[in-house]
């Protein structure tokens, strides 16, 4: 069983720019358009895209907020207008404005608690537990008006796992975070709330911060699915060329045209250049067995290969790709 299914979910939402479009014939701006997701249980699954990409509005479908136009979405099994369903999510925003700033983190989950229907002593242990999860037992009781912002982010997960929720829903849940309350919060989901056995999907549009967290991804733009698959996958399927770079000792120039007439080369340069070592930057077909080829090559032609390493592609510039192939992009 899956944690997260979705199928063939499409959603538009009535444009309502002036008070003329009240009244005149109803226009709708397409929000998201045949996503189909599928995340297993203990999975960290990153849902990726710029702003304006669908992200929120799928959160929301997830959460049982919104109504699909079209398609299905379970959780836990459960079609997502099943009450059961709701109980199994929890949901962490990364801008949160539900909290009583002027209560204790405490109280704030003892009445979140409540609405849960909570017995009290079962409410209080848990509370506890929580606050020893993301490490505010010491701020257990001071008023939250002067939280830092990312104490207060951490309260947001300690409500978001309150009921403890078989899966945790966050939507950019270090938008307002500085590098090391980022850095924390990673740890946090990765190495306490994953650990336990619990489904995160966590909603952002820092390629670095998916990177970091997530077993897979699904890149949305535009309210469509572009890309899902791992990390690896996301690189291959943008950029199906790989690029190794050796640094070589000996005469360079006279490797350059045997590599050059390899069979799914695309280009081979020399990057740098000393009196008796150098770097040979070669781009070939990621799908062909070039690389043994040329470490012969390199070989054959009297040099001491002192590294050979594989230039990765990062996720931001597999984001920038996406958002380049935009057709407003092509005309800008």
């Amino acid at each position: 069983m899956k944690a997260v299914d979705v199928r063939g979910v499409h959603k538009s939402f009535r444009r309502v720019r002036s008070l003329r479009d009240t009244f005149q014939r109803s226009q709708f701006d397409l929000a998201l358009a045949g996503i189909d997701l599928s995340i297993d249980e203990g999975e960290i699954f990153g849902l990726l895209g710029p702003n304006g990409a669908g992200k929120t509005t799928l959160i929301k479908i997830l959460c049982g907020l919104i109504i699909p136009d079209q398609g299905e979405v379970r959780i836990a099994g459960l079609d997502v207008t099943d009450g059961a369903a709701r109980r199994a999510i929890g949901v962490v925003y990364g801008d949160e404005r539900s909290f009583h700033w002027r209560l204790s983190v405490r109280e704030n989950l003892r009445f979140f608690a409540r609405l849960y229907r909570m017995p009290r002593a079962q409410a209080d242990a848990r509370i506890d537990e929580l606050l020893g999860l993301v490490g505010l037992e010491h701020a257990a009781d001071r008023r939250m008006l002067g939280f830092s912002s990312g104490m207060k982010q951490r309260a947001s997960i300690a409500r978001g796992l309150l009921h403890d929720p078989a899966v945790l829903l966050m939507d950019e849940p270090t938008r307002m975070l500085d590098p090391i309350g980022s850095f924390e919060l990673h740890s946090l989901i990765r190495d306490r709330i994953a650990a336990e056995g619990r489904t995160v999907l966590v909603a952002t549009n820092l390629m670095a911060e998916a990177e970091t967290l997530c077993n897979r991804l699904l890149l949305i733009d535009g309210g469509r699915q572009v890309l899902t698959g791992t990390v690896s996958e996301f690189r291959a399927a943008l950029r199906p060329e790989t690029v190794y770079r050796f640094l070589v000792e000996g005469p360079i120039d006279a490797a350059l045209e045997p590599i050059r007439a390899v069979d799914g080369v695309h280009e081979a340069r020399v990057d740098s250049h000393g009196v008796d070592a150098g770097e040979i930057v070669v781009t070939f077909d990621g799908r062909a067995s070039v690389l043994p080829v040329l470490i012969r090559l390199l070989v054959d032609a009297n040099l001491e290969i002192v590294s050979c390493l594989k230039e990765e592609v990062s996720l931001d510039q597999v984001f920038r790709a996406v958002v380049n192939r935009r057709p407003e992009a092509a005309h800008a």
